[in-house]
């Protein structure tokens, strides 16, 4: 009896022990999986991104990243275009199907909205296009048991554009945006926060908040300055917002004490040439029709460039947590 008493405090204790460790574990939700991000030309442009991988490969050197961002310019999720432009925006749909089964992600981030809203007054057929768009885009992704993030779109800043806005009643379009867009991309980031089961991370706000206090401060400041696509300051923000949200152990400071170094640092350097190298690759080999149709048949050059950009980077004195 007495020894049964002594095993049975063992297990307990190891059980105890156990699940203090796993308590103890952190959450690493774009760690250990293959992470596919889509977008329009600010996933394109890809700087949220470096700063995101940079990030994250700084403070967990260890554990396996695996990332890989498609965003393409003009890009919706709903199918919309200008009724004077001359060439029909690419859809994601067009490329969706290819994507999830050449890449066979683990976990989709997505960042759409900005060109869904056409630059124009609010519509409820366009946002009807939109709505349906990401509901599609909920469906495909969740058949491949794949987990889905949503992003918002970022801000519009009309202010650095203001000769170029259009008011009501005006001709409006990519050229000639609405004076306040920025409103009813407001309203589709609204709508994807109320999308049950479906996490979201809110840019729209967390950027809008910045881009008022640094208005405050000087009110012709802006991190848009054409209106649409944020310049590496607000790039950083929105890399700022994915980990505050995701990783929110990781601190880092503003853009302007952060940015300026990262410019030499040889951690940043390799990552970002490794994310270039790798969107264009797969950018291609899954395939996009814009004004003509591009598709690579081969993806070996492109994972053997990785590859080796990959032991640049374990070779790296920056690749270890300071």
């Amino acid at each position: 009896m007495k020894l049964l008493k002594v095993l049975f405090l063992f297990l307990a204790a190891y059980s105890f022990h156990s699940c203090e460790k796993e308590q103890e574990k952190p959450n690493l939700p774009l760690h250990n999986k293959k992470v596919l991000i889509l977008g329009n030309s600010i996933t394109e442009n890809g700087k949220y991104v470096d700063f995101l991988e940079y990030y994250l490969r700084k403070n967990y050197p260890e554990t396996s990243l695996d990332i890989i961002s498609i965003g393409l310019s003009g890009e919706t999720v709903s199918g919309g275009t200008e009724a004077n432009r001359s060439v029909l925006r690419p859809c994601v749909h067009s490329r969706l199907d290819d994507a999830l089964q050449l890449i066979k992600p683990d976990l989709v981030l997505a960042c759409y909205g900005m060109n869904d809203g056409i630059y124009s007054e609010k519509d409820s057929a366009r946002f009807d296009d939109y709505k349906n768009g990401v509901h599609k885009l909920i469906k495909k992704v969740k058949a491949t048991n794949a987990e889905l993030i949503l992003m918002t779109p970022t801000p519009f800043d009309p202010d650095p554009i203001i000769d170029r806005v259009a008011f009501e009643d005006e001709p409006q379009s990519y050229q000639h945006p609405y004076y306040d867009y920025g409103s009813v991309l407001f309203e589709y980031s609204k709508w994807l926060k109320t999308l049950e089961n479906i996490k979201t991370i809110d840019l729209n706000t967390y950027l809008n908040n910045q881009l008022v206090a640094i208005k405050t401060q000087k009110s012709d400041s802006t991190f848009i300055p054409d209106g649409v696509h944020p310049n590496a300051v607000g790039h950083f923000y929105m890399a700022k917002k994915i980990l505050s949200d995701l990783y929110p152990n990781i601190q880092i400071n503003d853009p302007t004490a952060s940015i300026a170094p990262l410019k030499i640092d040889p951690l940043f350097l390799v990552v970002s040439n490794r994310r270039k190298i790798r969107s264009e690759g797969w950018l291609n080999y899954v395939g996009y029709t814009k004004e003509e149709t591009v598709k690579s048949d081969d993806i070996s050059s492109t994972i053997e460039e990785v590859k080796q950009l990959d032991s640049v980077i374990k070779e790296t004195q920056y690749y270890t947590k300071e």
